[in-house]
């Protein structure tokens, strides 16, 4: 919201259910800058033309061959020089620490069809094997950023 008071054009994609609360959240404040786009992460097209993707909080819900599917996706959708930035709960390469995400990941695998969290190094893994470079990673707090560029 922020970034589209500035007159960046955001465009949120994400489940209908979420469109929906992300439009009553913003009401009157929202701008024209904000497109909303509703659909399924795998199955329907996510736009093209950007300069960044911010993919928050997804890539858990779901199993690593359905989040290649959507890393390549979000790649084909980029313009030329474009980045990507993941957030996600930070866990260590052998799952269990931090506690926050080894307990979120265990919530994942309980409640989904092959979510869990993913370690930073897996995600790093899989923007390499995709043919994004540059690839970094920040820790904050119980959660890490992995970006990667074209």
């Amino acid at each position: 919201m922020e970034m589209a008071k500035r007159g960046v054009k955001v465009t949120l994609f994400d489940r209908p259910e979420t469109v929906r609360i992300a439009k009553k959240v913003l009401g009157k404040n929202r701008t024209k800058d904000i497109k909303f786009i509703q659909g399924d992460f795998i199955l329907d097209d996510i736009g093209r033309g950007y300069d960044l993707i911010f993919i928050s909080q997804i890539l858990h819900s779901m199993p690593e061959k359905d989040n290649i599917c959507i890393l390549k996706k979000c790649k084909k959708a980029l313009n030329a020089g474009g980045s990507i930035v993941i957030q996600e709960f930070n866990i260590s390469n052998d799952r269990t620490q931090p506690a926050p995400g080894a307990l979120f990941s265990i919530n994942m695998l309980v409640n989904t069809k092959g979510g869990r969290c993913y370690s930073p190094d897996e995600l790093k893994h899989w923007l390499g094997k995709i043919g994004f470079k540059k690839i970094k990673k920040q820790i904050i707090a119980d959660c890490v950023l992995v970006s990667a560029g074209l």
